[in-house]
């Protein structure tokens, strides 16, 4: 029964890699603040063992290291897309928060005397921004945002510490995941709550370009990566290769919620907050992995759907917003 450890364990796909992680009967531990929304792995009972601390407690961090001694880590944790500032106050919080805390527990898992047999980090596909698509493990990154350039810093300095760790570092780089439970931050999400509470919604740059996966896909390619324990996979992409456009994903959800077409805007001259196309190549991971994605998007969204039907009470929400794709963090990269 191997140990798995999971930072970010109580987000959107840090409870679903753990229930999927305990069906395939490895014990399953979690790192989540102690400010988190734990909710979501209620439905775990008392399977998944919780550890509630900041990652930035360097005692703490060190004690549950000792105590769980982890085989595989997955490192989840990480900041949603932050309002920008004048002052770049947002870009010191991304060094502060993330990339000390990658430092800090990469540090602690090489100092201990059981290292795990392999560390997987999750980046995103907005590292690569305005660099042609479809986007390919090998190529420059060019991001026009502090967020995903963040990510990039923290991709390029697990690569170049690699040789320093006693084990290998992989980062798996996102497409934009999906699925039941996801907050209604995130525009898949928030467009279906609001097509069936029977409310307006705007999507801002609907000719922008994105690739969604839905979550099973992507708990299933992180499993099979932790597998691969060599070092020739230090980026790879997961992803399903498609990038619709946003127009075409509202029209979906539209469909599948049975809501009114003309309850749903498109803003065509909303200002440019990222790259307009993102598409990454799952080419690596097919060789690697054996893996693609077995869920369309159709299907995916179906399936989301009928799960906020089933969960959600569809509560008001305020009429004004800006813009679903500006309220979604993981859309405007």
């Amino acid at each position: 029964m191997p140990r798995i450890l999971i930072t970010g364990g109580a987000g959107f796909v840090g409870s679903h890699l753990a229930a999927t992680a305990l069906a395939a009967n490895h014990q399953v531990h979690i790192v989540a603040r102690p400010s988190s929304d734990i909710s979501r792995l209620e439905k775990l009972g008392g399977q998944v063992e919780r550890h509630r601390f900041d990652l930035r407690d360097d005692a703490e961090l060190r004690r549950c290291l000792a105590d769980i001694r982890p085989q595989i880590v997955f490192h989840l944790a990480a900041s949603p897309r932050r309002r920008e500032h004048a002052g770049l106050e947002d870009v010191h919080e991304f060094v502060r928060e993330d990339l000390d805390n990658l430092i800090l527990l990469l540090r602690r898992l090489g100092e201990s005397r059981r290292p795990p047999s392999v560390v997987i980090r999750t980046g995103s596909l907005a590292e690569y921004g305005t660099a042609p698509p479809p986007h390919r493990e090998e190529q420059r990154e060019e991001p026009v945002t502090a967020y995903s350039a963040a990510l990039v810093a923290a991709t390029q300095l697990v690569s170049g510490i690699q040789a320093r760790l006693p084990f290998p570092a992989i980062t798996a780089r996102l497409a934009l995941v999906f699925g039941p439970a996801q907050s209604k931050d995130y525009f898949v999400p928030l467009l279906i709550s609001r097509c069936l509470a029977g409310q307006e919604a705007v999507v801002l740059r609907p000719d922008d370009r994105r690739d969604f996966i839905f979550v099973d896909d992507v708990v299933t390619a992180l499993l099979r990566l932790a597998s691969v324990v060599g070092r020739k996979a230090g980026v790879i992409n997961i992803s399903s290769g498609v990038a619709p456009s946003m127009r075409k994903v509202a029209k979906l959800i539209v469909d599948l919620t049975e809501a009114d077409p003309s309850l749903v805007k498109y803003s065509e001259s909303s200002p440019a907050s990222g790259a307009p196309h993102l598409c990454c190549s799952p080419e690596l991971a097919g060789r690697l992995l054996g893996w693609r994605t077995s869920i369309s998007l159709p299907d995916g969204l179906a399936r989301t759907v009928q799960w906020y039907r089933e969960q959600l009470e569809c509560a008001a929400m305020p009429l004004s917003i800006t813009g679903l794709q500006g309220a979604a963090p993981e859309q405007r990269i």
